[in-house]
């Protein structure tokens, strides 16, 4: 059988704007990204070429120029940007070289940000040097440390977790001085790459665009990839997200607070068999996480030929199930809620005489009447979900790993 052929990209992307003589300080007296890339490449090769059968390719961006939001540049805009030219170029892994800052959710910067999620980390060269920093001294020191940053994210990408030793390539960064002593990769851990190398590439692609081509290579990459596609939808944390959805919920609860004084909710809830609640539930879940991956999901596009890629397959399968996962924790939460405030707020006599025929102060009936409004609350939550933040929902499903 034929070894595959996986490639890693680094995109050079520059996006600060050309400086004259006359207004450079300290800080700004560097190579330009592209000299600055190429001499971090070469030792970047060099440790991975050693261990992994991997090929690296590079290339500077030739897209668009980016314009910053009121906060700054943001990473998941870079990641975007790398979907689109890793799809296209059929790479396995990107990196996204860029000399401007990049804007975090959780901190003032990001020196990078590995998206395990997508297969594709944004580094920032901005930060990677300070002030204080001898001038002498930053050509080598910017070198080493985006090399160091590289290796740091690709072990990331390859799904390596983080490790105490600060000798380590794995380990935590809190400063860019830190990656001065992040020096090697350990026997295990090279084991380790070469072992998921193959399972995290996903760089398989389909064979043409007939539809019922596509349709086949999606079903059959996500029942493949399931053990990955579980791991990303549970590395987002659905509570976390849930708790990034305020307006989802305050919506949500609007619509049961005014169903809940209502009667004609009380007889439908004694009357509904369980069959028809199913069928309702499992709508108002299905109506609820399409909206929300229309708002939330990333625009994962075909070839220019109309090919599907692995990687679009296992993004998109991943978020559609972090939502499900989300909205599952929305639902138990509205239960809960509710089954105490029938419990607590209403009288038994009110429960018994406000039902036509039906005993609404029976189990059954509470039961359903809070399965009922609980699927209100996640249908008519979602309408309302979708305009909250969509930077801030999207971090938390791609961008959980900052540094």
């Amino acid at each position: 059988m034929n070894e595959r052929h996986i490639t890693l990209g680094i995109m050079k992307l520059s996006v600060a704007e050309p400086q004259n003589a006359e207004t450079l300080d300290t800080f700004d007296t560097f190579d330009t990204l592209n000299e600055l890339t190429e001499a971090a490449e070469i030792e970047f090769k060099r440790v991975i070429g050693e261990n992994l059968n991997i090929e690296v390719v590079s290339f500077p961006f030739t897209g668009p120029s980016l314009t910053p939001d009121e906060n700054g540049y943001r990473a998941l805009d870079f990641i975007q940007i790398g979907i689109n030219e890793k799809t296209e170029r059929k790479l396995a892994f990107l990196l996204i070289i860029t000399d401007i800052e990049i804007a975090a959710a959780s901190m003032s910067y990001l020196l990078a940000l590995p998206s395990q999620l997508t297969n594709v980390a944004v580094i920032s060269t901005r930060r990677l040097v300070t002030y204080e920093e001898d001038k002498l001294l930053q050509k080598a020191l910017r070198s080493e440390r985006l090399t160091t940053l590289m290796l740091h994210c690709f072990g990331r990408l390859l799904n390596l977790d983080y490790v105490k030793e600060t000798t380590n390539y794995l380990a935590h960064v809190q400063m860019a001085s830190d990656l001065d002593r992040m020096q090697q990769f350990t026997k295990a851990q090279y084991q380790q790459m070469i072992e998921n190398l193959p399972r995290e590439a996903n760089d398989r692609y389909s064979k043409d665009s007939n539809k019922s081509s596509k349709l086949s290579f999606v079903i059959r990459h996500t029942l493949n990839n399931l053990p990955r596609i579980f791991r990303g939808a549970i590395r987002a944390n659905p509570l976390r997200i849930a708790t990034k959805m305020p307006t989802m919920i305050a919506t949500a609860l609007s619509v049961i607070i005014v169903l809940i004084f209502g009667g004609e909710t009380w007889d439908f809830a004694a009357s509904v068999s369980y069959g028809q609640l199913a069928v309702f539930v499992i709508a108002s879940f299905l109506a609820a996480n399409f909206v929300l991956y229309r708002a939330f999901s990333f625009r994962l596009i075909s070839t220019r030929q109309g090919q599907t890629s692995e990687s679009s397959v296992v993004t998109a399968a991943a978020t559609y199930l972090a939502l499900v996962l989300t909205l599952i924790c929305l639902f138990l939460m509205f239960g809960v809620l509710m089954y105490g405030v029938v419990v607590f707020v209403f009288p038994d006599p009110l429960m018994s005489t406000w039902t036509s025929d039906q005993d609404g102060a029976s189990l059954g009936a509470h039961m359903r009447l809070v399965a009922f409004l609980a699927s209100v609350g996640v249908l008519s939550g979602s309408l309302g979900g979708s305009v909250d933040s969509r930077s801030v929902v999207r971090n938390v499903l791609f961008a959980a790993d900052e540094t």
